[in-house]
């Protein structure tokens, strides 16, 4: 009798424990349903435990202490590279992915650790010159002489804020070519602060989009491109970046994108579709060909290889720790091994 009143209870507390989970998930989702713009991600926190709040306030503080150098930078002789742009900068910048990739591969760099303030989330190209962060680059290239390498991402949110997917030709046309000559004007301006710098502009991996996205935010974004498909996405998405191609001179100025490096390394398990069945790293975006895009075009990155939000729901369009690690050294493989001098 008293082991079953013992096992009642057990039962009891297990089904207690398993309400209360269940309301703070459905706590977590009706704060993802509130966020409705990139500033307030601010206010969440990801599997890996970085809370966003750490960007905004890097990000926006006047406090000039956060503009120098620190004691590791100063002391090394290495040249270094900055990470300079949208919040595909932001991310790989708080989660260290450049500097991990460094080391991992003993690149004969540093990183200059002071890429949140030269990275802002949801910032198009548009909005970039003058902003506080594009006054820091100018900053830093003019009083870091060993800053030789800018890696500068810029001209997703041009798409994404603008883009639908009833497009004709001719608008998609004045979309690209916008961005291209908004960019190439930042770009240009860096180099004539600095002619000596090499610039890598870099560009983005398929998203996961889907109707009713449980974050406000990207529910907003999908309704206002039409609630497109995946294959309408990443088509356009592959056309903008072939557009982006002639931008890099080969000289001081280099591009490349990501697209299908995600699904090659995770695969899209959503779709069955195993991972390392399409074009392997260096073939995608090569240097003798950034134009090349990898992956399967029917199907989105997988939710799997996306940020996970308060371990409940994935982002449409970030993706997690481990990818963006793959990411730079996608960058190094097929670009930076070939400049770094």
């Amino acid at each position: 009798m008293q082991n079953h009143i013992v096992r009642v209870a057990l039962i009891l507390f297990l089904f207690s424990q398993l309400g209360c989970a269940v309301q703070s998930n459905e706590q977590k989702i009706e704060k993802l349903n509130s966020v409705q713009t990139f500033s307030d991600l601010s206010s969440l926190e990801d599997e890996d435990s970085v809370v966003m709040a750490q960007i905004r306030e890097i990000e926006e503080s006047n406090n000039p202490q956060l503009d120098k150098e620190n004691k590791v930078e100063i002391m090394s002789a290495k040249d270094k590279i900055l990470v300079v742009g949208d919040s595909w900068g932001s991310f790989p910048c708080l989660y260290n992915s450049m500097g991990k990739m460094i080391k991992d591969v003993e690149a004969k760099i540093i990183e200059d650790n002071r890429c949140l303030r030269t990275t802002k989330l949801g910032v198009e190209a548009g909005e970039w010159i003058g902003s506080k962060q594009d006054q820091r680059v100018i900053k830093f290239l003019k009083n870091t002489p060993r800053l030789k390498y800018l890696y500068v991402s810029l001209g997703g949110n041009d798409l994404m804020g603008h883009w639908n997917k009833d497009f004709t030709p001719e608008q998609e046309l004045k979309l690209f070519s916008d961005t291209f000559n908004t960019v190439q004007k930042i770009l240009n301006n860096y180099l004539t602060v600095r002619p000596d710098i090499k610039i890598i502009l870099s560009g983005y991996d398929f998203p996961h989009f889907k109707p009713n996205h449980e974050i406000g935010l990207y529910k907003k974004i999908f309704e206002r491109m039409g609630s497109p498909s995946d294959l309408r996405i990443n088509r356009s998405l592959a056309s903008f970046s072939r557009f982006m191609v002639p931008i890099a001179n080969q000289k001081n100025i280099f591009y490349i994108h990501h697209l299908g490096l995600a699904q090659y390394y995770d695969g899209v398990p959503e779709k069955n579709y195993p991972a390392r069945l399409t074009l392997p790293p260096g073939q995608i975006s090569p240097w003798s060909d950034p134009s090349i895009v990898g992956g399967d075009i029917n199907f989105p990155s997988s939710e799997s290889s996306m940020i996970n939000w308060l371990y409940v729901v994935h982002d449409a369009f970030h993706l997690n720790t481990r990818n963006y690690r793959n990411v730079m050294h996608h960058t190094y493989d097929n670009v930076l091994s070939h400049i770094i001098q």
